[in-house]
């Protein structure tokens, strides 16, 4: 039996409420005085993950031009952009976070019903592919 609408989001937005009042942490110092840029970061964890650029972007469902565009900052990415990325690489969600506020994007808040879906997604450790079949399920707009 599938839960309506409502039961289903406010499953997902009271679990990542709970979750993130446990876990999240602040930034730590050095990253609160100043940010990275999006292409620092992103080789970093490309490094730390043993990805390549390319790989990267596979993964995260992006054209490879647009990819380039990217890490060479010549493109600011959407926030569905960096949320795919923070998919592809796996990142919990401070890092999600962290990348999200390095690309001038809005942060996750599991008071807005799509975001509680990507929360719950990124704390269980979901591949982009079953977090879009979530988001589906959820009857949100899928990455």
């Amino acid at each position: 039996m599938r839960m309506d609408r409502t039961n289903r989001e406010s499953n997902y937005t009271e679990y990542a409420i709970e979750w993130m009042r446990t876990h999240e942490t602040p930034l730590p110092p050095d990253q609160l005085m100043a940010l990275e840029s999006i292409p620092s970061y992103l080789n970093k964890k490309l490094g730390e993950k043993n990805l390549s650029t390319a790989q990267l972007f596979e993964a995260a469902d992006t054209e490879r031009s647009t990819g380039y565009k990217i890490m060479n900052g010549q493109l600011l990415p959407s926030r569905d952009s960096l949320l795919r990325v923070i998919f592809a690489l796996g990142l919990d969600v401070n890092e999600a976070q962290y990348l999200l506020k390095v690309g001038r994007r809005a942060r996750l808040t599991p008071r807005d019903s799509r975001d509680a879906v990507i929360l719950h997604c990124i704390i269980k450790h979901m591949s982009l592919i079953d977090a879009n079949l979530t988001l589906d399920e959820a009857g949100e707009e899928t990455l």
